[in-house]
């Protein structure tokens, strides 16, 4: 019966008996459009490498060895005891898991707004009964015994975490120290030494063991590989991959590109660092091609048409090119780092054709070897090279020459990139294979402590500083009314109790206050629950903040006059004469020092100039 189905399906959708690849499985796909199919591969770590338009009734099957077979359950696939069919992650506790279409309070999908409900337990706040009801729930600790709100600071805590928890202060990810927001002045950290403990007649530091901490990766992998250009087209024929060590496999024949790849892409690989010479321009394209191929995703950096970067974050695997440290030929490698006894050879690439893989003979003629692509020096040392070869008879066995080529390039490679880093480390004692490299050798080596500022992008108390928007309308309310209104730009913002007002004026003893909707937690342009990125609080708790500032001025005797940002721009959008006003008001914004660095320059030309008599900065 499932045989005759599987025909049936075969023959509506229009796909051939045989095997099945992706693009086959798009189209069962699109002819099932009320199913949607998951694709688990063995190859990727049991990962998803295709998932098809979101539906109710979802088919997953687990691909392995170029057979499907079907997993009834996902959570028993994981070993775990659930699993989220939006993020596709399997888990066994809710408290551990949120994903994005999940209820920040309860942790559960779908959840809408009813009637909110306070916990008196964890001192939150929850869309509706069930909600509070939910959270809870427990298969071991519920979220209300796991997570709590600081009634001082308001911030949401783990409970466990409760001892540590410095109230209204966060912790600085730099400099580690506890601060308060605004107050913190952070300066860029010194990067202790790798090797810091050992001394300088310590054996250890000339041979060391283990690079995971101190590159991030676990090996380093060397390979070349050698194509074919008969039709147009490069097609690796032979790839040979070395370790540090020495230790080389070798793939070859019509299918090494995909050989190598599945050999590498294994979890054994994993933390590893993969070079190649000219990897930007040449090697790059194989690998993107099979990583495209097999719905693998990939980072990748472009400079134009070369690949300046290129990781594969699932297998934990980063490829490198040498010419980016070395920039010059493999062949100029053993002489400038001193290893007599390699030396790059020759070989007719024209002659790399599926009709000569088993060629043994006389050496092939010089245009083979494409000698016009030589420096006349290299040229003139080709060709007595090759007459010498010839007038002697030689045997040319093509599996032996391109295997001892290959493998001769890789070993120049390696041999030279080891050392390499060995005289990087001696100067430095960083490995050059670091990313950020001249960052880490200069705040390794030469940066003194506390000498480099690092400024907040938003600035210090980015909410403390008057918009432009607000000082239009304070400006324009203050015409209109044909009143004197206090404010930034005229005799600073007045202070009354700890809070600074936005506007002010004196014989009305009224409060002028401009919300920014982003800063306050406007409650019609953002959800309750909404987390503010910068305060690392809800717009729920910004806007009870705001209303609390607004009550206290109010119990101080102030007049108070609010306006939110949202509510001027609608205003602005119905007055004409408003607008108007706003357009030629000659204000500024704060200065934001990110702003320099826009334009075709991103240098300070001059950062200090003195005005003579005739000049003026403007």
């Amino acid at each position: 019966m499932q045989t005759c189905l599987a025909r049936e399906l075969h023959q509506k959708v229009a796909v051939p008996l045989g095997p099945c690849g992706l693009d086959e499985v798009k189209r069962f796909q699109t002819y099932l459009s009320d199913y949607q199919i998951n694709i688990v591969s063995k190859d990727h770590q049991n990962a998803l490498i295709y998932v098809g338009p979101d539906q109710e009734k979802r088919i997953y099957l687990y691909l392995y060895d170029n057979h499907y077979d079907v997993i009834a359950k996902m959570p028993g696939f994981f070993a775990r005891k659930k699993y989220c069919h939006t993020c596709k992650k399997a888990y066994d506790h809710r408290e551990d898991h949120l994903c994005p279409n999940a209820c920040p309070c309860c942790r559960f999908p779908d959840c809408p707004v009813e009637s909110w409900v306070r916990c008196n337990d964890c001192n939150r706040m929850f869309k509706s009964q069930a909600c509070f009801d939910r959270h809870k729930q427990s298969s071991g600790k519920s979220i209300c015994l796991t997570m709590v709100k600081c009634s001082e600071c308001h911030r949401i805590i783990k409970r466990y975490k409760r001892d540590s928890h410095h109230c209204g202060m966060t912790k600085c990810p730099i400099c580690k120290e506890y601060t308060r927001p605004g107050d913190h002045q952070c300066y860029m950290q010194p990067v202790e030494k790798w090797n810091e403990s050992l001394s300088d007649s310590d054996d250890s530091f000339e041979h060391p063991e283990d690079d995971v901490t101190e590159g991030g990766y676990d090996q380093m992998l060397f390979f070349d590989f050698e194509c074919r250009q008969e039709n147009g087209n490069h097609e690796p024929n032979l790839c040979v991959i070395q370790n540090e060590a020495g230790d080389e496999w070798v793939f070859e024949g019509d299918n090494t590109r995909n050989e190598f790849c599945e050999w590498l892409f294994q979890k054994e690989r994993a933390n590893s660092a993969v070079m190649a010479h000219n990897f930007q321009g040449y090697h790059s394209y194989f690998i993107l091609q099979y990583l495209r191929e097999n719905g693998v995703k990939y980072d990748v950096i472009r400079r134009g048409a070369k690949v300046l970067s290129l990781s594969v974050d699932m297998f934990k695997i980063k490829f490198i090119d040498s010419l980016n440290f070395i920039p010059m030929r493999l062949a100029d490698f053993p002489k400038t780092f001193g290893i007599d006894e390699l030396a790059k050879g020759y070989f007719p690439h024209l002659f790399n054709k599926k009709e000569n893989e088993n060629y043994v003979g006389p050496i092939p003629p010089t245009p083979y070897y494409n000698p016009n692509g030589m420096s006349p020096a290299a040229k003139q040392t080709f060709l007595h090279w090759h007459r010498n070869l010839k007038d002697n008879d030689y045997v040319f066995n093509f599996q032996e020459e391109i295997l001892a080529y290959c493998r001769s390039d890789v070993d120049i490679l390696r041999c030279c990139c080891l050392e390499f880093r060995e005289l990087f480390r001696d100067v430095t004692r960083i490995n050059p294979f670091e990313k950020c490299l001249s960052n880490q050798v200069y705040r390794t080596n030469y940066l003194r402590e506390n000498t480099i500022a690092i400024i907040p992008p938003r600035g210090y108390y980015p909410e403390n500083k008057q918009s432009l928007l607000a000082q239009k309308w304070l400006s324009y309310t203050a015409e209109r009314n044909k009143i004197y209104i206090q404010h930034a730009r005229n005799g600073g913002e007045k202070r009354v109790g700890p809070y600074l007002l936005d506007g002010y004026h004196e014989e009305t003893h009224t409060a002028y206050e401009v919300h920014g909707c982003f800063w306050h937690g406007c409650i019609k342009c953002y959800a309750r629950d909404t987390m503010n990125p910068v305060k690392g609080r809800t717009m729920h708790d910004l806007h009870q903040k705001t209303m609390e500032k607004i009550q206290y001025l109010k119990n101080q005797g102030y007049n108070v006059v609010e306006v939110w940002e949202c509510r001027i721009n609608q205003e602005l959008a119905d007055n004409e004469d408003m607008k108007y006003y706003f357009d030629q008001y000659d204000g500024v914004d704060p200065l934001e020092p990110h702003d320099a660095l826009y334009g075709g320059r991103t240098n300070a030309s001059r950062p200090y100039h003195e005005c003579n008599d005739d000049e003026k900065i403007r």
